[in-house]
Protein backbone atom coordinates (compact mmCIF):
# COMPACT_ATOMS: atom_id res chain seq x y z
CA UNK A 1 0.00 0.00 0.00
CA UNK A 2 1.78 3.02 -0.88
CA UNK A 3 1.14 6.67 0.18
CA UNK A 4 1.33 10.69 -0.78
CA UNK A 5 0.62 14.27 -0.11
CA UNK A 6 -1.69 16.25 -1.85
CA UNK A 7 -3.18 19.58 -1.29
CA UNK A 8 -6.75 20.80 -2.29
CA UNK A 9 -6.32 24.63 -2.29
CA UNK A 10 -10.60 25.81 -0.75
CA UNK A 11 -10.75 29.93 -0.51
CA UNK A 12 -9.10 30.22 2.95
CA UNK A 13 -6.77 27.61 3.39
CA UNK A 14 -4.82 24.80 1.57
CA UNK A 15 -5.82 21.29 2.75
CA UNK A 16 -3.24 18.45 3.01
CA UNK A 17 -4.33 14.95 3.28
CA UNK A 18 -2.43 11.35 2.05
CA UNK A 19 -3.76 9.15 -0.35
CA UNK A 20 -3.60 5.67 0.23
CA UNK A 21 -4.53 2.71 -2.22
CA UNK A 22 -6.12 -0.54 -1.14
CA UNK A 23 -8.15 -3.37 -2.61
CA UNK A 24 -11.67 -1.68 -0.55
CA UNK A 25 -14.14 -0.86 -3.13
CA UNK A 26 -15.38 2.43 -1.69
CA UNK A 27 -13.34 5.99 -0.84
CA UNK A 28 -12.76 6.35 2.86
CA UNK A 29 -11.78 9.21 5.11
CA UNK A 30 -9.72 9.23 8.28
CA UNK A 31 -8.66 11.80 10.51
CA UNK A 32 -6.43 10.37 13.10
CA UNK A 33 -3.19 12.77 15.24
CA UNK A 34 -1.28 12.70 11.73
CA UNK A 35 -3.90 14.19 9.67
CA UNK A 36 -6.05 13.69 6.91
CA UNK A 37 -5.92 9.97 4.95
CA UNK A 38 -8.16 9.65 1.79
CA UNK A 39 -8.22 5.88 1.18
CA UNK A 40 -8.84 4.72 -2.55
CA UNK A 41 -9.53 1.77 -3.99
CA UNK A 42 -6.77 0.96 -6.44
CA UNK A 43 -8.00 1.57 -9.89
CA UNK A 44 -9.93 4.86 -8.59
CA UNK A 45 -8.43 8.02 -9.91
CA UNK A 46 -6.71 10.82 -8.19
CA UNK A 47 -9.52 13.27 -8.84
CA UNK A 48 -12.42 11.29 -6.62
CA UNK A 49 -10.36 12.25 -3.39
CA UNK A 50 -10.63 15.71 -4.25
CA UNK A 51 -14.26 15.51 -4.98
CA UNK A 52 -15.13 13.67 -1.88
CA UNK A 53 -12.90 16.33 0.08
CA UNK A 54 -15.33 18.73 -1.31
CA UNK A 55 -18.14 16.73 -0.56
CA UNK A 56 -17.41 16.70 2.83
CA UNK A 57 -15.48 19.63 3.80
CA UNK A 58 -17.50 20.47 6.47
CA UNK A 59 -17.04 16.68 8.34
CA UNK A 60 -13.99 16.95 7.26
CA UNK A 61 -13.12 20.58 9.11
CA UNK A 62 -14.97 19.67 12.12
CA UNK A 63 -12.92 16.31 12.46
CA UNK A 64 -9.88 18.42 11.86
CA UNK A 65 -10.58 20.49 14.10
CA UNK A 66 -10.77 18.08 16.83
CA UNK A 67 -8.10 15.87 16.15
CA UNK A 68 -5.56 15.12 19.06
CA UNK A 69 -1.96 17.03 18.04
CA UNK A 70 1.00 14.74 18.38
CA UNK A 71 3.55 17.32 16.54
CA UNK A 72 4.38 19.51 19.29
CA UNK A 73 5.90 22.95 18.32
CA UNK A 74 9.18 24.18 20.01
CA UNK A 75 8.53 25.73 23.06
CA UNK A 76 7.94 29.19 23.54
CA UNK A 77 10.78 31.17 25.47
CA UNK A 78 11.30 34.58 26.67
CA UNK A 79 13.15 36.78 24.28
CA UNK A 80 11.18 34.65 21.53
CA UNK A 81 9.60 36.98 18.60
CA UNK A 82 6.39 36.98 17.74
CA UNK A 83 3.82 38.09 15.21
CA UNK A 84 1.67 41.21 16.13
CA UNK A 85 -0.08 42.70 12.99
CA UNK A 86 2.05 41.37 11.15
CA UNK A 87 5.39 43.26 12.97
CA UNK A 88 7.55 41.23 15.41
CA UNK A 89 7.56 41.44 19.09
CA UNK A 90 9.90 39.88 21.41
CA UNK A 91 8.41 37.97 24.20
CA UNK A 92 9.12 39.77 28.02
CA UNK A 93 7.93 38.14 31.21
CA UNK A 94 6.79 39.47 34.60
CA UNK A 95 5.14 42.85 34.17
CA UNK A 96 2.30 44.13 36.30
CA UNK A 97 -0.16 43.87 33.58
CA UNK A 98 0.20 42.55 29.96
CA UNK A 99 1.08 45.68 27.36
CA UNK A 100 3.03 46.01 24.18
CA UNK A 101 5.45 48.65 23.64
CA UNK A 102 7.67 49.38 20.17
CA UNK A 103 9.41 46.41 19.92
CA UNK A 104 8.39 43.78 22.90
CA UNK A 105 4.96 41.99 23.83
CA UNK A 106 4.94 42.26 28.02
CA UNK A 107 3.32 39.27 29.87
CA UNK A 108 2.12 39.22 33.16
CA UNK A 109 3.23 35.95 34.07
CA UNK A 110 6.82 35.12 35.80
CA UNK A 111 6.25 31.09 34.75
CA UNK A 112 8.11 30.65 31.50
CA UNK A 113 5.91 27.77 31.50
CA UNK A 114 2.63 29.13 31.25
CA UNK A 115 4.04 31.53 28.36
CA UNK A 116 1.79 29.76 25.90
CA UNK A 117 -1.39 30.22 28.38
CA UNK A 118 -0.43 33.95 28.91
CA UNK A 119 0.25 34.95 25.12
CA UNK A 120 -3.40 33.16 24.12
CA UNK A 121 -5.08 35.30 26.33
CA UNK A 122 -3.53 38.35 25.76
CA UNK A 123 -4.24 37.83 21.94
CA UNK A 124 -7.95 36.53 22.85
CA UNK A 125 -8.31 40.03 24.81
CA UNK A 126 -6.89 41.85 22.09
CA UNK A 127 -8.90 40.22 19.27
CA UNK A 128 -12.21 40.77 21.01
CA UNK A 129 -11.86 44.55 20.80
CA UNK A 130 -9.79 45.10 17.62
CA UNK A 131 -12.05 42.43 15.46
CA UNK A 132 -15.31 44.65 16.65
CA UNK A 133 -13.69 47.79 15.33
CA UNK A 134 -13.00 46.35 11.92
CA UNK A 135 -16.66 45.15 11.63
CA UNK A 136 -18.12 47.97 12.63
CA UNK A 137 -15.93 49.78 10.25
CA UNK A 138 -16.60 47.70 7.11
CA UNK A 139 -20.08 46.57 8.01
CA UNK A 140 -21.10 50.79 7.31
CA UNK A 141 -19.01 50.49 4.30
CA UNK A 142 -20.65 47.70 3.13
CA UNK A 143 -24.00 47.91 4.52
CA UNK A 144 -24.09 44.64 5.98
CA UNK A 145 -24.23 44.11 9.84
CA UNK A 146 -24.18 40.58 11.65
CA UNK A 147 -25.99 39.58 14.40
CA UNK A 148 -23.09 38.74 16.52
CA UNK A 149 -19.83 38.97 16.12
CA UNK A 150 -17.69 35.68 18.33
CA UNK A 151 -14.21 34.14 18.25
CA UNK A 152 -13.53 30.78 17.22
CA UNK A 153 -9.92 28.94 17.46
CA UNK A 154 -10.84 26.50 14.45
CA UNK A 155 -7.92 25.33 12.99
CA UNK A 156 -9.66 24.50 9.68
CA UNK A 157 -11.03 28.41 9.31
CA UNK A 158 -9.88 31.86 9.42
CA UNK A 159 -13.56 33.03 9.49
CA UNK A 160 -17.09 31.60 9.24
CA UNK A 161 -20.66 33.15 8.74
CA UNK A 162 -24.03 31.30 9.96
CA UNK A 163 -27.46 31.32 8.00
CA UNK A 164 -28.23 33.40 11.04
CA UNK A 165 -25.92 36.20 10.89
CA UNK A 166 -23.35 34.79 13.31
CA UNK A 167 -19.92 35.73 12.27
CA UNK A 168 -16.63 34.23 14.09
CA UNK A 169 -13.12 35.12 13.18
CA UNK A 170 -10.45 33.26 14.76
CA UNK A 171 -8.24 35.02 17.09
CA UNK A 172 -5.16 34.04 15.82
CA UNK A 173 -5.42 36.24 13.08
CA UNK A 174 -4.22 38.94 15.51
CA UNK A 175 -0.65 38.00 14.36
CA UNK A 176 -1.42 38.77 10.87
CA UNK A 177 -1.29 42.03 9.02
CA UNK A 178 -4.02 44.55 9.64
CA UNK A 179 -4.71 44.53 5.59
CA UNK A 180 -5.06 40.48 5.89
CA UNK A 181 -7.47 40.63 9.26
CA UNK A 182 -9.43 42.92 6.94
CA UNK A 183 -9.96 40.71 3.86
CA UNK A 184 -11.29 38.14 6.58
CA UNK A 185 -13.34 40.62 7.81
CA UNK A 186 -14.79 41.67 4.64
CA UNK A 187 -14.96 37.79 3.70
CA UNK A 188 -17.31 36.88 6.14
CA UNK A 189 -19.28 40.11 6.27
CA UNK A 190 -19.86 39.34 1.93
CA UNK A 191 -21.21 36.24 3.13
CA UNK A 192 -24.20 38.11 4.73
CA UNK A 193 -25.40 38.70 1.41
CA UNK A 194 -24.07 35.79 -0.19
CA UNK A 195 -24.05 32.39 1.92
CA UNK A 196 -21.56 31.12 -1.15
CA UNK A 197 -18.64 31.85 -3.31
CA UNK A 198 -20.09 32.56 -5.85
CA UNK A 199 -19.52 34.77 -8.78
CA UNK A 200 -21.66 37.59 -7.27
CA UNK A 201 -19.98 36.72 -3.57
CA UNK A 202 -16.64 37.33 -5.24
CA UNK A 203 -17.73 40.26 -6.97
CA UNK A 204 -19.07 41.66 -3.55
CA UNK A 205 -16.13 41.11 -1.82
CA UNK A 206 -13.70 42.83 -4.78
CA UNK A 207 -15.65 45.69 -4.94
CA UNK A 208 -14.59 46.38 -0.98
CA UNK A 209 -11.02 44.36 -1.74
CA UNK A 210 -9.47 44.41 -4.60
CA UNK A 211 -6.23 42.84 -3.77
CA UNK A 212 -7.96 39.94 -2.12
CA UNK A 213 -5.85 37.69 -3.98
CA UNK A 214 -2.73 38.94 -2.62
CA UNK A 215 -4.39 38.69 1.26
CA UNK A 216 -5.32 35.20 0.71
CA UNK A 217 -2.28 34.02 -0.58
CA UNK A 218 -0.95 35.59 2.48
CA UNK A 219 -3.02 33.50 4.52
CA UNK A 220 -1.75 30.07 2.35
CA UNK A 221 1.61 30.86 2.61
CA UNK A 222 2.26 31.63 6.10
CA UNK A 223 -1.14 30.75 8.05
CA UNK A 224 0.47 27.71 9.34
CA UNK A 225 3.24 30.16 11.21
CA UNK A 226 -0.12 31.42 13.30
CA UNK A 227 -0.59 27.99 15.01
CA UNK A 228 3.07 27.69 16.43
CA UNK A 229 1.88 28.13 20.39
Amino acid sequence: MSAATHRLELAERTLEYTITRSSRRSIGLRIDARGLVVQLPTRAPLAEAERVLRLKLDWVLKHLQARPSVALAPALAEGDCVSWLGAPRMLQLGATRARLTDDSLWLSTPDAARLPVALTQFLQRSARGYFAERVQTWSGRMGLTPRRLLLTSARGRWGSCSATGDIRLNWRLMQAPAEVIDYVVIHELAHLAELNHSPRFWALVERVCPDWRRQRGWLKAHGGELFRF
